[in-house]
């Protein structure tokens, strides 16, 4: 039935278990038909989960913008997990869900004050800002806001190919002055780290962070009372158990002298979702990037959605004739896609 078994790239997160067998992708396809999207929903949530046990002083969210699927969304709900939407469109995945918004950090880039009221007004509580401008943007809000500001990445790498977002570590004085003026407050700081940071490189920044936080509230005279790890959490430690044990020693050993006041937050992605979604069209493609996938939907693809018990939502052990799901197609929404029920096209070749 296939014509070719493509071997699956570097995996973005600790192994817990094989990918579906090649047997079972054959017996999806019969009952599917090509192409197919396959997404393994239970080592998603297994390996949410593993992140939470091991970084027990960090509130892990979950970036939906990687894989907003409602089975997904579901599934680190129903774990008392949090979320952190940073890209447009990534709310409404969330707000379809119907989970308390008080769990979503809000990292998208703001561009209408509307955007953040409306954003507000649903539930959100904790935003990410990039600079004064989108400070002025929270000028009269209520106390329960929780504004922090991004510090610029100074990797050359990253700003290379994009405009670097956030302030510099320079300007974070002023901008929290600025902000106090406008009767704004400031709780704290998200530190931009690449994908690849090592333990080594997480422990420099945020040690940095920390000693800048110290300094300011020194001479401000304020109190910040949260941090952010970025994203891409937890960077190579998402592969390597031994960097996850050396990253989670030093974070509690960094921050231990302000656990009673300081609330830390780290967003993953790729770290959730590796190796938990296979493409099929003649070929199969495991470990694919959840944008290549939505494309795939986009051009009519189905999609099965394998549980937590390793079977096919909506099949019981021995069932081989599970219903088939509703088919998801995604849309594209500025860098973003959702996942949503809709039509189902005819053909797609992963040749092209």
């Amino acid at each position: 039935m296939f014509t070719a078994a493509r071997p699956g790239r570097t995996s973005g997160a600790v192994p817990d278990a094989p990918p579906v067998p090649e047997v079972g992708m054959d017996r999806l396809v019969e009952r599917h038909g090509l192409p197919l999207v396959v997404l393994d929903i239970g080592r998603a949530a297994r390996q949410y989960r593993a992140l939470r046990s091991a970084f027990p002083s960090v509130d892990v969210h979950y970036d939906v913008s990687a894989l907003s699927h409602p089975a997904l969304v579901s599934a680190i709900t129903a774990d008392g997990g949090s979320f952190v939407v940073s890209h447009d469109g990534a709310l409404e995945a969330i707000t379809r869900a119907r989970i308390d918004l008080a769990r979503v950090l809000h990292a998208t880039a703001v561009v209408h004050p509307h955007e953040v009221l409306a954003a507000y007004n649903a539930g959100v509580r904790r935003f990410i800002v990039d600079g004064t401008a989108d400070v002025e943007k929270f000028v009269g809000y209520p106390d329960d806001l929780r504004l922090l500001l991004r510090l610029r990445s100074d990797d050359p790498a990253r700003g290379a190919h994009a405009l670097p977002r956030g302030i510099r570590p320079l300007d974070a004085l002023r901008t929290v002055r600025f902000a106090a003026s406008l009767g704004v407050r400031v709780s704290g700081f998200s530190l931009n780290v690449p994908p690849e940071a090592t333990p080594q490189l997480y422990v420099a920044r945020i040690a940095r962070v920390v000693a800048l936080m110290a300094d300011i509230e020194a001479v401000v005279g304020c109190r910040f009372d949260s941090i952010d790890l970025g994203d891409a959490f937890p960077g190579t430690a998402a592969v390597s158990v031994a960097d996850r044990a050396e990253l989670a020693k030093a974070i509690r050993a960094i921050l231990a002298p302000a656990t009673s006041r300081l609330s830390v937050t780290a967003s993953a992605s790729r770290a959730v979702t590796a190796d938990c979604i296979t493409v099929i069209a003649g070929t199969i493609e495991r470990d694919v990037d959840p944008l290549l996938a939505s494309d795939c939907m986009d051009e009519g693809a189905g999609v099965a959605v394998i549980g937590d018990d390793g079977l096919e939502a909506g099949a019981a052990p021995g069932d081989t004739r599970p219903s088939l799901l509703p088919f998801f197609r995604s849309v594209a929404h500025t860098g973003h896609r959702i996942l949503r029920t809709g039509r189902r096209p005819q053909t797609w070749s992963s040749a092209g």
